[in-house]
């Protein structure tokens, strides 16, 4: 049995900092999807601050979610 991956696809979620409301920090997420499976880590951080640069909320964090199929090949 030889349980192998298969990439199915990458995307990036910026969570956004709103700021104090009604006395409750305001954190929200936004997802980008169908990232290159070849995009460096380097050239995603610079694409996510780029695009949070547009947008009033401050960035609080980049995440890189990347999504495989596990399964057994049947060998």
């Amino acid at each position: 049995m030889a349980v192998v991956n298969e990439f199915l696809s990458n995307k990036i979620v910026t969570r956004l900092n709103y700021g104090m409301v009604n006395g409750k920090e305001v954190i929200k997420s936004k997802s980008y999807a169908n990232v290159r499976v070849s995009a460096t880590n380097p050239d995603i951080y610079q694409t996510a601050t780029a695009i949070a640069a547009l947008q009033v909320p401050a960035l609080e964090d980049v995440q890189l979610i990347r999504q495989d199929l596990i399964f057994d090949d049947g060998q």
